[in-house]
């Protein structure tokens, strides 16, 4: 056993001492600090700190602030403690608080504590909410934080500035960012931790920042339109105020699409501050990237492919970056996007180089829409006036995949086919509206092949080929060849100004099938009857916005054309027609048309026709045309379908409105505006010459038919009218007015007559109310056949016989029917019956038979019957018509109501002969038969060729007459006059020995 040392036992006693000083020691400590942990907080109450605290930061911020509770914390860490922070919004920006936390917590060193004193080495920031708004007028809820005057309060507190905290911690923190002036916000929710210590003169710190999620609204794109969440930003710095440098010795942000990191320096923080850094991106995915952009933005993109990009920020801070130098380069890798379901760019390879205004891919190689692409882009002067310039060469693409891109509106149904190559250049403002894509420089070529598309689903071109070509703002389209239609087309094309006013000139060369093309265009139930091509050779000019004002010219030959019209019984038939186009108008040389066995020939020209917005257009066209058209027969009853037997004829018509008589049961003004309604002379300037040899419109015939057309301003005239009809001729003049000035309600002047022609034929129902219309006249017809006139023409029959000679002239408004106004219809003219009659079938002429008992041969001819007359106030009147009969002659006065009533007074020179023999003295009263016997003697003698002249009165109608005999007594006075001067005839006779008659 080994003995203790002699040294050993003097130790022991002094390290017992030690032990028990050193003990007392710290025990003595920690009473003190215990005590101290009880007795500070309550020499700091909660209501004591917040009149330290509350005060200043009211009178620094110019707001109310409210704190909860502030606690002093001794043990297990010295702490100071605010709970429920608020700092009052400001007026006008809602109740909310503008800043409020949940709670703050400072940890502060023991030994300055215990000498009153707040030293951090701690910050913890719980729950922060920021809500920062900005009003209509661009004020915000904090601009008057701050503006108050707290040198006193500044210079009464003691200063924290240069104490490192050596840990600040932020957990739950959230800003919120409302613009109401432009819709625009953004809510950020993030916690950090970061550190700062001194080094020397300087300040290092290193921190971490973690964003929860970043989320941004963008009206014009939609909710939540940028949305960022996970990332995290870390960084070490080294801060030297005194030298004004900041050293980035690394900043890294972390994203789930993209890790951006740089180092470098920040300077001359003191006087003029300047950057000098390097980033780099490291390689990324670009589907990644898409993610993190709004969705509205991408949608349907389908972004594939890598990203890399690494470089350079330089030179001074200012107001704006101008002086700033941004330097990278990059690669773009294995690249795509999709547009509309579409793959529009795969494979994309390009060298990438940015500068602060402007963007270089060079380079490039990859596949748009399945073909190959390789060239050039670059865009220069971003903060400016951004230039494009574009070198870009394509393999064949597919005509189809190109269409998909386009809008659906657009796109249609057109079925496109076939590939397009290009090899073009463009420079110019980088496109960003209207204006900026027309002053583009394209210059290139390309080239179509196969191409094809549909219209109304059928096919419209088919195996198309051409060279294409681009200069400077014009395209051209050359060596085209292929189907139109299933036909040959050749010919060339080109525009210039394609994004101002383009301008096209081209020129078409071909053949159409015209049922297919009216087919195409819509037309079926034509297409199905119609027959014939078209050959062309046309050249044509205009602008392209406007195709109505493109002027053709060249020449269409039209063959075999056959089209269906419905008014008419057969089809239209062209057997062979040029139609010759000058640019302004077209020109056709006599042509051949038929219908069935009706057949005429026609010339035409037309003038100012194009452009058609004002050569057809509705107001003041510009149209003019020329035309002859000839034919040896027109029968429009063979041109119309086949009558049905109720239809009748519009001098039918004519006589049964102004007689104011039904016919078949109906109105004659209904079906007259049925069949010929809704006529409408178009505004245009039309010169003609119509030549018929025999014109039939049943019941009426015309031979060797020929007129004037002059039409303009919806005024047709028929000039030079000549023709014969009714076995006479037929002379003068008719115009037909529907000009706005002319009224339905127009009153004919003094003196004119108001008459309707005829209108033959059949105009289909109009849909909406013609114009008003009014027709003037100067008509004259000589020797034409008495009865058939009236037969047509009037209600009377065929009253009279022989030839009629008739002129007059005048003016009528007509009915929607082309039917004169019988309450304006006027006429005044001379009408004469030549060698003929009257009928004694019915009517006045057999009631004076009946009743004078006259010999019917005296009324069945005459020699002439006329005189003037006027039409007025519904009334036919005669103005002292002569009556030339083979046995007594007479005159008539009187109306006659177009209705069919009858006013006449006749008055007939009756020979004694007629006299006696028509039993008139009978009915003159006496009853002893002493006037009979004594006219009997008359007649026997030399008085039997005296004429007695016997006035009637016919009153009643047309069809149920009336006869009065009105001169009785003077009919009675005469033959006793004549009786007694025969009587005294034989006295002479006997004395001056004359002898007499026993």
């Amino acid at each position: 056993m080994s003995e203790t040392p002699p040294d050993a036992a003097p130790d022991a006693p002094r390290t017992y001492r030690l032990l028990k000083w050193g003990g007392g020691l710290v025990g003595g400590l920690a009473v003190f600090v215990l005590g101290a942990a009880l007795v500070l907080p309550r020499l700091f109450t909660s209501e004591q700190l917040k009149g330290y605290v509350v005060p200043p930061l009211e009178e620094a911020t110019g707001r109310n602030v409210d704190i909860d509770a502030i606690e002093l914390r001794a043990l297990p860490t010295p702490a100071v403690r605010v709970s429920g922070v608020r700092l009052a919004n400001a007026e006008g920006y809602g109740p909310a608080p503008a800043l409020e936390a949940r709670a703050l917590t400072v940890d502060v060193a023991l030994w300055p504590l215990l000498r009153l004193t707040l030293r951090p080495t701690a910050v913890a920031l719980e729950a922060p909410v920021v809500r920062y708004e900005v009003a209509e007028n661009g004020a915000t809820n904090f601009d008057d934080v701050g503006t108050t005057d707290t040198t006193a309060a500044t210079s009464s507190g003691a200063s924290l500035a240069g104490i490192p905290v050596s840990d600040f911690r932020v957990s739950e923190a959230q800003v919120h960012y409302t613009d109401r002036s432009t819709g625009q916000a953004f809510q950020l929710d993030f916690d950090a931790q970061l550190s700062a210590r001194s080094e020397g003169p300087a300040v290092t710190s290193a921190g971490t920042v973690d964003l929860r999620s970043v989320r941004a609204l963008l009206p014009s794109v939609g909710p939540d339109t940028l949305a960022v969440q996970d990332a995290q930003a870390t960084y070490d710095v080294r801060v030297a105020p005194s030298g004004g440098r900041i050293d980035l010795r690394t900043v890294q942000l972390d994203t789930a699409p993209i890790t951006v990191s740089a180092d470098g320096t920040i300077s001359g923080l003191n006087e003029r501050p300047a950057l000098d850094l390097t980033f780099e991106t490291g390689r990324t995915d670009l589907a990644e990237i898409a993610a993190f952009a709004p969705a509205a933005a991408v949608a349907g993109v389908n972004p594939q492919g890598t990203l890399a990009l690494e470089g350079t920020v330089a030179g001074p801070l200012s107001d704006t970056t101008e002086a700033l130098a941004l330097s990278a380069t990059g690669q773009l890798a294995e690249a795509g996007v999709d547009y509309k379901g579409t793959a529009l760019l795969r494979d994309l390879s390009a060298d990438l180089s940015l500068a602060l205004d402007s963007v270089a891919a060079t380079s490039v190689d990859g596949r748009l829409l399945g073909a190959s692409l390789a060239g050039d882009v670059s865009v220069r002067d971003l903060w400016g006036d951004p230039r494009l310039a574009l070198q870009l060469e394509t393999g064949a693409m597919n005509l189809a995949d190109l269409a998909a891109l386009a809008p659906p509106e657009q796109a249609g149904e057109y079925n496109p086919q076939g590939t397009l190559r290009l090899d073009a250049t463009a420079q110019g403002p980088l496109p960003s509206d209207a204006a900026s894509v027309q002053q583009l420089s394209i210059n290139g070529s390309g080239r179509l092949a196969e191409a094809g598309v549909d219209y109304n689903g059928a096919a419209l071109l088919r195996g198309l080929q051409a060279g294409l070509g681009f200069s400077g703002t014009a395209a051209s389209v050359q060596d085209l060849d292929g189907q139109l239609l299933g036909r040959p087309v050749s010919g060339a094309v080109s525009v210039r100004d394609v994004f101002d006013r383009p301008q096209v000139t081209g020129q078409l060369a071909g053949t159409a099938d015209l049922p297919r093309l009216a087919s195409i265009t819509g037309a079926e139930a034509i297409a199905e009857s119609l027959e014939g091509r078209a050959d062309y050779d046309v050249q044509f000019e205009g602008p392209l916005d406007a195709p109505d004002a493109i002027r053709p010219r060249g020449s269409v030959r039209l063959t075999g054309v056959q089209v269906p019209y419905e008014s008419f019984r057969n089809p239209v038939e062209i057997p062979d027609a040029t139609v010759q186009l000058t640019g302004t108008g077209l020109a056709m040389d006599p042509f051949p048309i038929r219908s069935g066995e009706q057949a005429v020939s026609l010339r035409a020209s037309a003038q100012d026709l194009f452009p058609l917005s004002e050569g057809m257009a509705e107001a003041d066209p510009a149209l003019s045309a020329t035309f002859t058209l000839t034919s040896d027969r027109l029968d429009l009853a063979s041109l119309y379908p086949e009558a049905d037997t109720s239809d009748v004829s519009y001098s039918q018509l004519f006589a049964a409105h102004l007689s104011g008589s039904a016919v078949g049961g109906e109105s004659p003004d209904a079906i007259a505006e049925e069949a010929y309604g809704g006529l409408e002379l178009p505004a245009y300037t039309v010169d003609g010459r119509v030549e018929i040899a025999t014109f039939r419109n049943d019941p009426q015939r015309v031979d060797d038919l020929a007129f004037d057309v002059e039409m303009d301003d919806r005024r047709l005239r028929v000039q030079n009218l000549t023709g014969t009809t009714y076995e006479g001729t037929l002379a003068g003049s008719l115009t037909l007015d529907q000009r706005t000035s002319t009224s339905a309600s127009t009153v004919p002047a003094s003196g004119s007559v108001w008459l309707a022609a005829a209108a033959p034929g059949r105009i289909p129902s109009a849909h909406a109310a013609a114009p008003a219309s009014a027709l003037t006249y100067d008509l004259e017809l000589q020797d034409a056949q008495a009865g058939a006139v009236l037969d047509d023409w009037t209600t009377l029959g065929r009253l009279v016989t022989g030839t009629l000679t008739l002129n007059a002239d005048g003016e009528t408004a007509l009915t929607e029917g082309l039917l004169p106004r019988t309450e304006a219809f006027t006429a005044i003219g001379q009408s004469l019956v030549a060698n003929g009659g009257l009928s004694l079938d019915a009517g006045p002429a057999q009631a004076l038979a009946d009743v004078l008992n006259l010999p019917s041969a005296s009324l069945r001819q005459f020699k002439r019957l006329g005189g003037p007359f006027v039409i007025k106030e519904g009334q036919f009147r005669l103005k002292t018509w002569d009556f030339g009969g083979g046995r007594f002659n007479g005159q008539v006065d009187g109306a006659l109501g177009l209705t069919g009533g009858m006013d006449l007074e006749m008055t007939l020179q009756l020979p004694l002969s007629v006299l006696d023999d028509s039993g008139v003295t009978g009915r003159l009263g006496g009853g002893d038969g002493q006037l009979g016997s004594l006219l009997d003697t008359l007649v026997g003698e030399d008085a039997g060729a005296e004429a007695v002249p016997v006035t009637v009165q016919l009153g009643g109608t047309m069809r149920n007459p009336s006869v009065e005999v009105l001169n009785k007594d003077a009919i009675t006075s005469k033959i006793r006059s004549l009786a007694k001067e025969e009587g005294l005839n034989r006295l002479r006779n006997l004395f001056e020995g004359g002898g007499g008659k026993k």
